[in-house]
């Protein structure tokens, strides 16, 4: 169900762009500004952020996605949309949750401890599906004016 509190979503908001913060200063991105909005969100579930680039400032550089869900950033290079983002982050912890049920740890994830890793295959599974599944959903996303 939709939240509609605006105090509230500003609230989760907030709150979100502080973890987006954590993450990126987790991962040492070189970075400048963070968007004061998210790029994307659906309350409480998934937010995503745009992330100034530090060598090409008003340039996008960072995406970063947070909420109900792992922490994580992408280069944005060749992620020009929000929508492009979330399908890319979906794909890749898709991948990630395959690789971590055979016992290969990616990069990505090396920081989260040994025995936290088969909760962690199994939800990057099911979160990378629904960020898929959002990115697919035209309903998801405003329209585009002719």
């Amino acid at each position: 169900m939709p939240h509609t509190d605006p105090t509230a979503e500003d609230t989760w908001c907030a709150a979100r762009r502080a973890e987006a913060a954590a993450c990126v200063e987790r991962l040492s991105l070189e970075h400048g500004r963070i968007g004061e909005w998210p790029a994307w969100h659906v309350m409480p579930y998934a937010s995503l952020w745009a992330v100034e680039s530090r060598h090409r400032p008003e340039w996008l550089g960072w995406w970063v996605v947070c909420g109900d869900l792992p922490s994580d950033a992408l280069p944005a290079h060749d992620l020009a949309t929000p929508r492009e983002a979330l399908r890319a982050f979906g794909k890749r912890w898709v991948l990630h949750g395959a690789s971590l049920d055979r016992g290969d740890v990616p990069p990505a994830w090396a920081h989260v401890a040994h025995d936290a890793l088969p909760k962690l295959a199994a939800t990057l599974k099911k979160r990378g599906a629904a960020l898929q599944a959002w990115a697919d959903d035209d309903a998801s996303w405003p329209a585009v004016a002719p």
